[in-house]
C-alpha cells in the first residue's frame, strides 16, 4: 500500500514541473488496503449502491453530483459472487438493504498544471537573469474509489465499519469532464481497474 501511494506522489510531483507522463494521463493505478483482523468467511451477502457520488474539483468551485454506475455494479457483482458471495439488489432504498457487506462507489476529480524551468533574461539597463518557470499545459485525473462498509457490525449511529477500500488512479482522466458533462465516460476502463482491484485482493473469500 505505502509503495503505491509512494509511486503515486512521484508521478504527481514530476508532472508539477517537468510535464505529465503518459502513466498519468494514459495509465491507472490501483491502490487497494483492507482492514486488519476481518473475518472475510463470515460474511454471505453483500449489496451495492448504483449511484456513483461525484466530487468534481475541476472548476473553479468545487461541485457535486451522482452518476447512474449500474455497468460498474454488473462488474463487482461478478467479483464478489466469484468469491462465494450472494449479491443482494440495492432497490430505491437510500440506506440500501439489510446486507452483510455494502460497497459504495465515489469519484474524485480534478486537474493539474504544469511547468518547465528555465531563465528570463534582460539587458535594461544591464545584463541579468533569473530563474522562471513556464507553463507547458494541464491535464485532468479522476480516481475512482470503492468502499467495502460491514453492515453487521454496523454502530448503534448507524456507522459502518470500513473493511476495504480501493483507488483507482487516472481511470477517469481524459475522458470525464465532470458534472457539467458526465456521458463520456469510458466504462470499460473503470471496470478493468475495479477487475484489477479485486485481483490484488485474494483475501476476499466467503466461506466454502
Amino acid at each position: 500500500m505505502r509503495a503505491r501511494f509512494a509511486a503515486l506522489a512521484t508521478l504527481l510531483l514530476a508532472s508539477c514541473y517537468y510535464g505529465a507522463p503518459d502513466s498519468v494521463v494514459n495509465g491507472a493505478l490501483v491502490a487497494t488496503q483492507y482492514a486488519s483482523g476481518v473475518s472475510w468467511d463470515a460474511y454471505t451477502t453483500f449489496s451495492v449502491d448504483p449511484k456513483v457520488a461525484v466530487l468534481d474539483n475541476t472548476g473553479s468551485v468545487t461541485t457535486e453530483c451522482t452518476v447512474d454506475g449500474t455497468n460498474l455494479v454488473t462488474t463487482i457483482t461478478q467479483q464478489m459472487q466469484a468469491r462465494g458471495y450472494t449479491a443482494v439488489d440495492w432497490g430505491n432504498s437510500v440506506t440500501g438493504p439489510a446486507t452483510d457487506i455494502q460497497i459504495k462507489m465515489t469519484s474524485y476529480l480534478g486537474s493539474v498544471d504544469y511547468y518547465y524551468s528555465g531563465y528570463y533574461c534582460g539587458w535594461y539597463p544591464y545584463y541579468y537573469c533569473y530563474p522562471s518557470w513556464t507553463y507547458a499545459g494541464s491535464y485532468s485525473f479522476g480516481t475512482l474509489v470503492l468502499d467495502m462498509g460491514d453492515l453487521k457490525n454496523a454502530t448503534s449511529g448507524g456507522k459502518l465499519p470500513l473493511i476495504w477500500h480501493s483507488a483507482s488512479y487516472g481511470v477517469l482522466a481524459s475522458y470525464y469532464t465532470g458534472c457539467a458533462n458526465t456521458s463520456t465516460i469510458n466504462w470499460g476502463r473503470v471496470q478493468q481497474s475495479i477487475v484489477q482491484a479485486f485481483d490484488q485482493s485474494p483475501y476476499i473469500q466467503s466461506a466454502p
